[in-house]
């Protein structure tokens, strides 16, 4: 798997169109609405719905499962864990035979922990898959141009911008070191666990170097073009200034539905029960 698999490059389509002011409250919605449910099931319905705008946008499914991949062994502890130990746990999956000496009748994974450790798998990949979803169908000029039509001074926005370019920067120079450490006949992907996370350890050190690098010498080029931080400033794609009817609605929906949502559980407490 080369750097640039880790990330969604998604093609150029309708959702990569959208104004970025759009996909910021896209962003709001995946990154609250997760912390007002506790239910398994609104939860499961707002994961289906970002799993399906990514389908939509033409992200291919092997890519969408190798970016559940990288999450995956996490989220099976936390399931582990919750089933274990949750304090919501009333409700044995099943009990030890009570001749078993010290565990014996001891109950072992509830169901009540077991539903609440989905609901927390649920809270980690809805917003993951969302950012992945609106950063990389976004240019980063357009992410630039959102944020500062949004009143975010210009240094933030680009100090925004930059961090987000670096993502796939840092994947490379990562893949680039593996490369060099299996030419010289280290195969970290032969290793196990342990001993490749220490060798993984060792290879931060040219990592972090190589990253400070490019940051220094963006800084000279920032530099040599006199770069101040200015708000008055032109582009070269301006894009759009206003948004169009269609993207008001979606706006203006996900705030009502978003708005909606908080006043639900907190005056009726719906999305409060697991189940």
């Amino acid at each position: 798997m080369t750097a640039t698999d880790t990330l969604v490059q998604l093609p150029a389509g309708r959702f990569a169109g959208i104004d970025f002011r759009v996909k910021l409250v896209l962003l709001l919605l995946a990154s609250t609405l997760i912390f007002v449910w506790n239910n398994l099931i609104a939860q499961g319905l707002l994961l289906a719905f970002v799993v399906g705008l990514m389908l939509a946008a033409g992200t291919p499914l092997a890519t969408l499962w190798r970016l559940v991949r990288i999450t995956l062994p996490a989220l099976v502890l936390i399931v582990v864990i919750q089933g274990l130990w949750s304090p919501f746990g009333v409700h044995p999956v099943f009990t030890l035979p009570a001749g078993w000496p010290l565990l014996g009748g001891a109950h072992v994974f509830t169901v009540e922990g077991l539903l609440f450790g989905l609901v927390v798998s649920c809270r980690i990949l809805v917003p993951l898959l969302a950012f992945q979803l609106v950063f990389m169908t976004t240019d980063a000029n357009d992410i630039v141009l959102g944020l500062t039509r949004l009143r975010v001074p210009y240094r933030v926005a680009l100090l925004f911008s930059t961090t987000f370019r670096f993502v796939p920067l840092l994947l490379e120079e990562f893949q680039a070191i593996k490369d060099a450490q299996r030419l010289r006949g280290i195969d970290l992907d032969s290793f196990g666990m342990v001993r490749k996370l220490v060798a993984m350890g060792r290879m931060l050190v040219p990592l972090i170097t190589g990253c400070l690098t490019k940051a220094q010498s963006m800084e000279i080029a920032l530099q040599a073009r006199a770069f101040t931080g200015s708000p008055d400033r032109t582009q070269l794609h301006p894009g759009r200034e206003r948004l169009t009817l269609a993207e008001r609605l979606m706006i203006g929906v996900g705030l009502l539905f978003w708005v909606g949502a908080i006043i639900a559980r907190i005056a009726f407490g719906i999305g409060g029960s697991v189940l």
